[in-house]
């Protein structure tokens, strides 16, 4: 009878292992690479901590990477089958995933209705693809705008700039008085797709495939730029840290464009930080950029891409879309979550999003199509070659735009 129950046990104790081993080799891993720290990164390491503990079957795991390179990476390891289901990025990001085959229609897999969870305007950013599948999911809102240090400003009598112009005649008082840049953009990317559309100029023909900013009106905006680096009282790049943020900090900087995500970055010691809009150009288009950030979920097989998105939909229901929101210092593209009580309260006497709200209105996205990121970066180099006196900004012009073209026909 002993050696009958000893018997039972061992089977018992078996059947329960290969249960384990089962179960273990059903559960499903999603990676998410990011280059997101501190706070946030806190953040969402909680979230898919909360995710990990109510699903058996999925285990969501978070790899922290480089910020240089980062899209190039992801890229190169997509393409070779070794890369992330998940990544947060721009949805202009995701056109060539999608034409090569890299990137599946999210749609088939959701459970929520996400179009009603969205605005018009986000919803046809994230379905804006050769295809027509929902290739992205919004997870954050944020935008340009212009801080500067109150202190200094005042100081010199100096009103917060309104127009560009009002701004270059700030700098210039600035950089007399104190020996520093007035004005810097931290994306220059964005501040010259910014200056081209609000002068009323074209960005580009995705049909034909055809760059449209190589005019006489875009070089002299161009040369406005780079004089005034020449001359010392505009900024090209950080002198006393990787970003802006650190110069304005060490009082090396006056003022910048950036996004409203830097503000738990800006530390001004004694002297006061104040957040505005964008500034205008006068008598021209009322534009900037909108940046909604979305998860991307790239191509595997039915059970990864399912699992990925049910986390993501976990990711961004009402109460984690608002606490992630928070934690970035932007706006929620969900109007549920918008509605929350918590965010009202700390979207309240926030100075980066008191200013953020005020240009919403007139905030716009860029066409998603192949080759957007080569012609993203080739405006940031093209500023960078004239400002530092390489090329002139027509000759600047010139190859920035056979590198987009080559880019975009490829």
């Amino acid at each position: 009878m002993k050696k009958n129950l000893f018997v039972f046990a061992l089977v018992a104790v078996m059947i329960c292992s290969l249960a384990g081993a089962a179960a273990a080799a059903d559960k499903v891993t999603v990676t998410w690479w990011h280059t997101f720290t501190e706070g946030q990164k806190d953040t969402l390491e909680a979230i898919i901590a909360e995710f990990n503990a109510a699903h058996d079957d999925i285990e969501v795991v978070a790899e922290s990477q480089p910020l240089d390179g980062f899209e190039s990476k992801v890229y190169e390891a997509v393409s070779n089958g070794t890369g992330p289901d998940i990544i947060f990025n721009y949805a202009s990001a995701m056109p060539e995933y999608v034409d090569n085959g890299l990137a599946p229609d999210l749609l088939p897999y959701m459970s929520t209705d996400y179009q009603s969870r969205v605005s018009a305007g986000i919803y046809a950013e994230d379905t804006a693809f050769s295809d027509g599948g929902l290739h992205a999911i919004a997870v954050q809102t944020t935008g340009p705008i212009f801080f500067y240090n109150k202190t200094i400003f005042d100081e010199l009598g100096l009103e917060c700039p309104k127009t560009w112009d009002e701004l270059t005649e700030a700098s210039k008082k600035i950089y007399e008085a104190k020996g520093i840049p007035g004005f810097a953009f931290d994306s220059l990317t964005d501040g010259f797709q910014t200056l081209l559309l609000q002068s009323g100029g074209e960005y580009v023909d995705v049909e034909n495939k055809k760059v449209l900013f190589n005019t006489p009106e875009f070089e002299a905006i161009v040369t406005w730029y780079a004089d005034g680096v020449q001359a010392g009282y505009f900024g090209l790049a950080p002198t006393t840290g990787n970003y802006f943020s650190n110069d304005m900090g060490a009082k090396a900087l006056a003022s910048y464009v950036g996004s409203s995500a830097g503000l738990p970055y800006l530390n001004l010691g004694d002297d006061e930080l104040a957040a505005a809009p964008m500034p205008k150009t006068e008598g021209g288009v009322d534009w900037v950029p909108g940046w909604n950030r979305s998860a991307l979920i790239f191509a595997s097989n039915e059970a990864q891409e399912k699992a990925a998105v049910e986390f993501i939909e976990f990711f961004t229901n009402p109460e984690n879309a608002a606490k992630w929101a928070m934690s970035l210092v932007a706006f929620t593209p969900y109007n549920d979550a918008a509605e929350l009580p918590e965010f009202k309260e700390f979207v309240a006497g926030n100075i980066a999003l008191a200013a953020l709200g005020e240009q919403l209105d007139y905030a716009y996205v860029l066409p998603a199509f192949t080759g957007a990121n080569t012609v993203r970066n080739e405006i940031k180099f093209l500023v960078q070659r004239a400002a530092s006196g390489q090329m002139s900004a027509a000759e600047a012009i010139e190859e920035a735009v056979v590198n987009c073209e080559e880019a975009m026909n490829d």
